[in-house]
């Protein structure tokens, strides 16, 4: 009976095995098929690798099992969290090995102290990475990392690297608040493939220059803030042409220093946007000023969230509304069933927290395709 179920098995295509060996990551597919026979053996020798250290135990067996046998260039994806295993995995395969990487995390990265950015300059290898996530540690040395983000920045933007890229996440835990514009950062002038964005930190001033490199970007996320450059303070551009006319999702933190003037600019590229929010430490602009801007620039809105801190006067949460009470609304927030929430005074005793939302239906907003 064994011999009647092996030769069975034996005669499966090749294409039906791939398919089953789909339904499994790599810890499961090594343990359970490799060394049943040569021919399988063989297939799984050629199908393509998605290495996701996450799970606990995944990265002790592939370097027990797998890492020492693998053919580099079956590779597509590698996720890596703990800054010790990243450390050995590139020690065994340099980043310019992976030339057929389509997707690379690397979550909890460590700082590699080192000026030169040897290391990230191997990102110039990747020419079919797709999509590219680098979260550095907050407990590295806040200096290195900040040179090291600038580095791939300025290479994803200004030099080209990774230009099939469509998904580019980059943070260092916000330890580079406050402090001045990227360095070396040049106007881009060629759009590139990026749909989806989310830099931690950034000026205003870094921002413009990279907009004509994000006309294919669907969604910025920006999680601690978008500041003013105190050290290099400029007008806001004349606006020519839209662009990131693609965009669909604004996620910003504000500065106290970004005022409506900044919004208006942006907002001005983005005339199919759908989803915004914002979160300020000071409020500005007033229901007025809003309702224009945004049924000039931004008729598409379907979510739409203001959320910020406001000083009280006198005590009166209300008075600090700007025109936003909900039994004054006009039939632009009305229609879109705004709500205006005020919570209760801050440790201070002079701050509180003033929202504004829309609650019209949710939208279903896809920006990695």
């Amino acid at each position: 009976m064994f011999n009647t179920h092996q030769n069975i098995i034996e005669v499966l295509p090749t294409e039906l095995w791939r398919d089953i060996f789909d339904y499994f990551n790599f810890k499961e597919l090594w343990y359970s098929f490799r060394g049943l026979n040569t021919r399988i053996d063989l297939i799984i020798d050629q199908i393509l690798l998605h290495f996701d250290f996450h799970r606990k135990g995944t990265y002790d067996y592939a370097l027990n099992h797998i890492l020492s046998s693998i053919n580099v260039n079956n590779v597509r994806s590698i996720k890596l969290r703990k800054a010790n295993e990243t450390k050995l995995f590139f020690s065994i395969y340099p980043l310019n090995s992976l030339i057929q990487l389509r997707i690379l995390s690397l979550v909890t990265m460590y700082s590699l102290n080192d000026k030169s950015c040897q290391f990230w300059y191997q990102l110039s290898s990747l020419k079919y990475l797709q999509s590219l996530t680098i979260m550095f540690s907050g407990y590295c040395n806040h200096e290195n990392i900040m040179e090291e983000k600038q580095f791939i920045i300025r290479s994803i933007f200004n030099k080209e690297f990774c230009p099939l890229l469509k998904v580019f996440i980059i943070s260092t835990a916000g330890t580079d608040r406050g402090k001045p514009s990227i360095p070396s950062l040049m106007l881009t002038t060629k759009p590139t493939k990026i749909k989806y964005l989310s830099i931690d930190w950034l000026t205003f001033h870094d921002l413009i220059k990279l907009l004509p490199a994000l006309q294919n970007v669907k969604s910025i996320y920006m999680k601690y803030e978008l500041a003013l450059d105190k050290d290099q303070q400029q007008e806001i551009p004349t606006i020519t042409r839209l662009l990131m006319p693609n965009c669909i999702r604004l996620n910003l933190s504000l500065s106290k220093d970004i005022t409506f003037e900044h919004i208006v600019y942006i907002l001005k590229h983005t005339q199919i946007l759908e989803d915004l929010f914002l979160w300020s430490p000071y409020y500005f602009g007033n229901a007025k000023e809003w309702e224009m801007l945004l049924s000039a620039q931004c008729s598409k809105l379907v979510k739409f969230e203001l959320d910020c801190m406001c000083r009280t006067a006198g005590g009166n949460m209300h008075q600090t509304s700007n025109g936003f009470q909900q039994e004054g609304l006009s039939s632009f927030w009305t229609e879109r069933n705004t709500t205006i929430i005020y919570s209760g005074h801050l440790s201070d005793g002079i701050s509180s927290h003033f929202t504004v939302r829309f609650n019209t239906k949710k939208v279903c907003i896809s920006c990695r395709d």
